[in-house]
C-alpha cells in the first residue's frame, strides 16, 4: 500500500489519526483515514498498514493462499501495489530473429549487436545503463561471464534467454534473501512436473543441463577455491523447483520489450474467468512495479481474482490450457453455465434430424466435465464431447490459417458464411472472424470509406454493437480485453461517422443526430477503456481516438446550429411522449403483436411471438433508422413503455408494431 497521503476535501471534521488533530490529507490507500501531514502518515503506517489493505490472506486446500475482500471495494479503488520480486526477459525459447538486451530488454538482433564487456552477451549499446545495474545485469554479469571459450559464435544455442530468469533468481540469495524466500514460498506444483513429464525434460535439457554445463560448474571451482558458497541453493531440484514458479506464477509484461515479473502478493490472486481486477504495470524506471484495482465492485468476503488464460476462448479451451500450464481446473460460474453466461461462445448449431437443421444450439451438458457429452437445446439429437472438439478444432485451424494469410474481405466473408452453418453467431471463432472482418471494412482496397456501400455500413455497425454486447458480457469490467473493445467502439464510430457524412443532407436529420450522439459516446467509452493500455498497440490506437475526435469535433462545428435546434425538437417530443404515457399508463396499454406487413430491413425474424407493452401514439415525426434500431415507425407509432420511462438498456430485438 502507498505510504503517502494524497490532498483531499476532507470534511473539517476530519482528525489525524496519528495527533488527533485537524486533518486534510488522506491514505491515498483506502481513504478511510485522515493525516495532518505526510509526516504523521509515515510514524502511523506500521499501525495502519494492516487496516489500509482492503483484503487478508486465507488458505484453503482446494485453493492455497488467495485473498479475500475485508470491506467492500468500488471499482477502480486500489487493492495492492507491490514491486516484483524479480523481472526479466519473459522465459521463452528464442530459435531465430531478435532476442533482449541484457541490460534494458529492447529487442535487438543477436548476430549484428555489441557484446557486454564483461560476460560477452548480446546488448544493445556498450553504454547501456543497465549494464552496470547491480539490480539489473550488473550481478549477473559475473556467472554468464565465466562461459567457455568460443561459444560466443554459437548464438542462439548458447545465448539462452529463457534461462535467466532462472539466473536472476537464484542471485536473489545474494541480492536479497527475503525476497528470495518469498519466491521460494510461492506455489511450483512440482507433482504435475515430475521426472517423466514432457515439462521435466525439457527443463532438464534447456535450463538444468545448460546452466550446470556453462556456469555453475565453472561457478563451484570458484566456490571451492574462496572456500565460501556464492550460491548456496543452486541443485537441479532448486532449478526445478523455480522453473515451476516462473511458470506458474510470472506475470507478462508488454511494454517496448516482452518482459516477464513475479510478484509476491499479487501471485495470490486466484483464477476467474469473470475475474474482478485488473492491473497496470509501471514502466522500468519504477522497475516495474504493479498496481492491481477493482474492475467491479467486491463485496466483504468475496474472493479477489485475476485471469491467467484468454477471455475469449471457449470453456473447453480455457480449462485445457489452464491444465496444461497452471494446473489446476477452473470452477468459475462461467465454466459451470453451458451458455457462458448467455454469451454462448462454446455453442454448436445443432444439425438436426434427417439432414434438416432444427434451429436448436448443441450445448455441453456439464462443461466441467471433459468427457460431458452435448445435448440440443430443442431437440433430441446428442453429440459425443470427441465430435465436438475435432469439429471446433479444424475450424480452428481453418480460422487461423486465412487470418494469417493477410486475408481479402472476400475471403473473410466466405470464411464467415462456411462457419456460421456449424456454429452459433457469437461462437469464439465466430467472434474472431467478425472482429477481423470489421477491421477491413473501411480499410482495404474496395472498402475504403468512399468505396463502402451503405448496407456493409449498416453490417459494420451492427457486427460492432453485437460484438460490444459479447465483450462486456464476458469482461464487465474492462479487465482483460481492453483493445478489443477499443477497436469495437472506433470501429462503431468510424461506421456512424462515415454514414453521417454521406448522409446528413439526404436523411432525416433526427436520425443523423442520435448516430452522432452515439459517435462521440463511442470514442469517450474506447478512451475509458484504453487508459491504462501500456502496450505498443494500445498506444497506436489512442493516437487514433485522438485523431477520430479531433475530425469528429470540427465537423460537428460546422452543422453545430442545426444540431442544437433538432435536439431542442427532440427534447419537446420526449416530454410529451413521457406526458401521454403517464395520462395512458391507466388504461391505453395494449399488448402488441409483431407486424411483418411493415416490417423494415431491421426487424428480427427470430422473435415469432414476443408480447410488448406499447402506447399508441398518432404522431407523424420519424425517428428510427436501420443503422441505430432503438424505436420502429410506421404510419403509428408504438413506443416501449420502458424506453419511455428512461430505460436505456440496448434493445436487440427490434419490432415493427400495429395495433392488436
Amino acid at each position: 500500500m502507498s505510504e503517502e497521503a494524497a490532498n483531499s476535501n476532507s470534511s473539517p471534521a476530519s482528525v489525524c489519526a496519528e495527533c488527533q488533530q485537524p486533518a486534510n490529507l488522506k491514505c491515498s490507500g483506502c481513504k478511510l483515514v485522515s493525516y495532518c501531514s505526510k509526516d504523521h502518515q509515515k510514524n502511523n503506517w506500521q499501525v495502519h498498514k494492516t487496516l489500509c489493505r482492503p483484503f487478508e490472506i486465507q488458505t484453503s486446500p482446494d485453493l492455497g493462499k488467495h485473498l479475500i475482500a475485508t470491506r467492500d471495494i468500488q471499482p477502480g479503488d486500489m487493492i495492492l501495489c507491490e514491486s516484483p520480486l524479480v523481472y526479466g526477459p519473459r522465459p521463452h525459447i528464442v530459435e531465430a530473429g531478435p532476442v533482449p538486451c541484457v541490460g534494458c530488454f529492447k529487442l535487438i538482433m543477436c548476430e549484428q549487436s555489441p557484446r557486454c564487456d564483461g560476460c560477452g552477451w548480446p546488448v544493445c549499446h556498450s553504454s547501456c545503463q543497465g549494464l552496470k545495474d547491480p539490480t539489473n545485469h550488473g550481478l549477473e554479469c559475473l556467472i554468464l561471464g565465466l562461459r567457455p571459450e568460443g561459444a560466443i559464435n554459437n548464438f542462439h544455442d548458447f545465448y539462452r534467454q529463457d534461462t535467466l530468469m532462472v539466473v536472476r533468481c537464484l542471485l536473489l540469495q545474494k541480492k536479497g534473501q527475503k525476497k528470495w524466500e518469498q519466491l521460494m514460498e510461492l506455489e511450483p506444483h512440482l507433482e504435475a512436473r515430475g521426472r517423466g513429464t514432457d515439462v521435466y525434460k525439457n527443463v532438464e535439457e534447456r535450463i538444468v543441463n545448460y546452466l550446470e554445463d556453462n556456469f555453475l560448474s565453472r561457478l563451484k571451482d570458484l566456490e571451492r577455491k574462496a572456500e565460501r558458497d556464492l550460491l548456496p541453493e543452486a541443485s537441479a531440484s532448486v532449478i526445478h523447483r523455480i522453473a515451476g514458479i516462473l511458470d506458474v506464477n510470472a506475470l507478462e509484461i508488454n511494454q517496448d520489450a516482452e518482459l516477464s515479473a513475479v510478484y509476491p502478493t499479487t501471485s495470490l490472486l486466484e483464477h476467474s474467468c469473470i475475474c474482478n481486477t485488473y492491473h497496470v504495470f509501471d514502466d522500468a524506471s519504477q522497475n516495474y512495479k504493479i498496481t492491481v484495482r477493482a474492475a467491479v465492485p467486491i463485496k466483504k468476503g468475496e474472493h479477489i481474482s485475476t485471469m491467467y488464460t484468454h477471455a475469449l476462448w471457449g470453456t473447453q479451451a480455457r480449462r485445457e490450457h489452464l491444465k496444461e500450464t497452471k494446473y489446476f481446473s477452473c470452477n468459475c460460474r462461467r465454466c459451470k453455465d453451458p451458455t457462458e453466461l448467455g454469451t454462448y461462445l462454446s455453442a454448436l448449431k445443432c444439425i438436426g434430424v434427417d439432414d434438416r437443421p432444427c434451429g436448436g444450439n448443441q450445448l455441453a451438458i456439464n462443461p466441467c466435465d471433459p468427457n460431458t457429452e452435448w445435448a440440443c437445446d430443442k431437440c433430441e439429437v446428442k453429440l459425443t464431447n470427441d465430435e465436438v472438439a475435432y469439429l471446433v478444432n479444424k475450424i480452428g485451424e481453418e480460422v487461423d490459417y486465412v487470418q494469417l494469410s493477410n486475408p481479402t474481405v472476400k475471403e473473410m466473408r466466405e470464411l464467415l458464411t462456411k462457419i456460421l452453418t456449424f456454429l452459433h453467431p457469437h461462437h469464439y471463432h465466430i467472434y474472431s472472424v467478425k472482429h477481423s472482418l470489421l477491421q477491413l471494412y473501411g480499410y482495404q482496397q474496395g472498402y475504403l470509406p468512399n468505396q463502402i456501400s451503405d448496407e456493409l455500413l449498416i453490417k459494420k455497425s451492427e457486427m460492432c454493437r453485437e460484438l460490444i454486447e459479447v465483450t462486456k458480457t464476458v469482461d464487465p469490467g474492462n479487465a482483460r480485453l481492453t483493445l478489443y473493445s477499443g477497436v469495437l467502439y472506433h470501429e462503431l464510430f468510424l461506421a456512424n461517422a462515415f454514414y453521417v457524412k454521406r448522409k446528413w443532407h439526404v436523411e432525416d436529420k433526427k436520425q443523423m443526430v442520435l448516430l452522432v450522439e452515439e459517435a462521440v459516446s463511442a470514442l469517450a467509452e474506447a478512451k475509458q477503456i484504453l487508459k491504462n493500455e501500456s502496450s505498443a498497440a494500445g498506444q497506436k490506437l489512442r493516437a487514433l481516438l485522438a485523431t477520430s475526435n479531433k475530425e469528429l469535433r470540427n465537423w460537428m462545428d460546422r452543422y453545430r446550429e442545426d444540431m442544437e435546434t433538432i435536439k431542442k425538437e427532440m427534447n419537446a417530443l420526449s416530454w410529451y411522449l413521457a406526458f401521454c404515457v403517464l395520462l395512458s399508463s391507466c388504461s391505453a396499454l395494449v399488448t402488441m403483436e409483431p407486424c411483418e406487413a411493415h416490417a423494415p430491413l431491421y426487424y428480427s425474424k427470430k422473435s415469432s411471438q414476443v408480447d410488448v407493452w406499447a402506447v399508441l401514439f398518432p404522431l407523424s415525426v420519424s425517428i428510427p433508422t436501420p443503422l441505430l434500431p432503438s424505436v420502429v415507425s410506421v404510419d403509428l407509432f408504438f413506443f416501449p413503455l420502458p424506453l419511455l420511462l428512461g430505460h436505456t438498456s440496448h434493445i436487440t430485438t427490434m419490432l415493427c408494431l400495429q395495433q392488436s
